[in-house]
């Protein structure tokens, strides 16, 4: 019985560590918080596309006081940056050009990480030198989506501003993704139990309900405050991490009362099987889950 104990204790350990030799080196992983507004109506037209900033820097983007070295740009590109730059320097409303900007000829313009909370959208188009600017708009979410429709606008060479952003987040979207992620996780941790000698029907039926329950939980509480943090994205990010850590916890502490509850002294299961198997089974889905954010980060 010790060597069966000890043997699973080893299995456990390398459950935990191995998935670690895996992970991608990056020295940010965080998940940050993003702005993207959809063109309806741009019909292929090429298009460049920045946010003036009411603050001065956000992110690794600052207002900059000249620019410099014309040769390093495409000329199409760089007349965007000297219309943007100059739009920057003589906004009467105090908002500034951060020294960053998107082709967004695709129909679709985005600002991936720590955008600005309070903006407005500038769109250059060279083929008839006209120069777009939005009404004033703020992030109201952590990923933050907009749409503005030119589809009856008419182009003319010169300046246009006050154009209305509607919000346009994805709710469908993300009600998938969250699906998605319920049920990645959910089919780990199910599988996991098999190992462990927790494969009788009841066992399995316990594991995927309580399992149904707590990840659902878990993932409507992340996207509620990540959500209703937009406003604060800095605040957001400081307290994401310790605040999903604390939540992945909670989780597990929930999952071993119910397991040792319903499975423990039942079948030959002991409690010591039980939690080994529930620690186990989230750190697995944790990792695994981590690893797919890099390569399908349409659920994360």
């Amino acid at each position: 019985m010790k060597e069966k104990r000890n043997r699973l204790k080893k299995f456990c350990l390398v459950c935990l560590l191995l998935p670690l030799f895996c992970l991608p080196v990056h020295a940010d992983v965080a998940p940050k918080p993003s702005i993207t507004v959809d063109l309806k109506g741009l019909e292929g037209r090429t298009c460049w596309g920045t946010l003036l900033s009411a603050q001065e820097s956000t992110g690794r983007f600052g207002t900059v006081d000249s620019l410099d070295h014309p040769e390093w740009y495409a000329a199409e590109k760089w007349e965007a940056k000297e219309q943007f730059f100059r739009l920057g320097q003589e906004n009467e409303e105090g908002f500034y050009f951060l020294d960053y900007m998107d082709d967004c000829s695709d129909g679709q313009f985005i600002w991936p990480s720590y955008p600005p909370s309070e903006f407005q959208l500038a769109l250059w188009f060279p083929d008839t030198k006209t120069l777009l600017v939005s009404e004033t708009e703020k992030r109201y979410a952590f990923d933050s989506y907009f749409t503005l429709s030119l589809e009856e606008l008419t182009l003319t060479q010169g300046e246009q501003t006050g154009l209305p952003l509607s919000h346009s987040y994805p709710y469908g979207k993300e009600l998938l993704a969250f699906l998605g992620r319920v049920a990645l996780t959910v089919g780990i941790e199910v599988l996991a139990a098999l190992p462990f000698g927790l494969w009788r029907r009841r066992q399995l039926k316990v594991i995927l309900k309580t399992n149904i329950a707590t990840q659902g939980c878990l993932n409507v509480g992340v996207n509620l405050f990540t959500y209703f943090g937009g406003a604060l994205a800095g605040a957001t990010m400081i307290f994401m991490t310790p605040v999903y850590l604390l939540a992945e916890l909670v989780v597990v502490g929930q999952e071993l009362i119910t397991y040792h509850r319903l499975l423990s002294g039942q079948e030959g299961v002991t409690k010591g099987r039980v939690t080994a198997y529930t620690w186990t089974a989230n750190a697995l889905s944790f990792v695994v889950g981590y690893l797919l954010s890099f390569q399908v980060s349409v659920l994360f």
